[in-house]
């Protein structure tokens, strides 16, 4: 089988033996449920992470559009944000 997908011999005969005496069990239903589960919450949160990426390049382009050009959206909201330095880099 290793063969068909271009898996050297020696790698396929070492992989074989390993699965012949592994320790691992066999996965439960329960175990299943619960990896599906935690794939689809890491899907979930990509695509969060990925709309509040493209929230944040929107929302700097207009706040900030110079300084988002030069430092990009993430620096430059952390920059502008309360604990931010931008404010008292200003008043100097």
């Amino acid at each position: 089988k290793f063969g068909k997908i271009g898996v050297p011999e020696e790698i396929a005969v070492e992989v074989q033996k390993a699965a012949e005496t592994s320790m691992g069990t066999d996965i439960t239903d329960e175990d299943l449920v619960n990896i599906h589960t935690l794939a689809e919450r890491v899907i979930e949160l990509t695509e969060y992470r990925a709309s509040l990426a493209e929230y944040l390049k929107l929302r700097m382009n207009a706040i900030a559009p110079n300084l988002t050009y030069m430092v990009g959206e993430l620096v430059g909201a952390r920059l502008i944000s309360p604990g931010g330095f931008l404010m008292s880099l200003a008043k100097h």
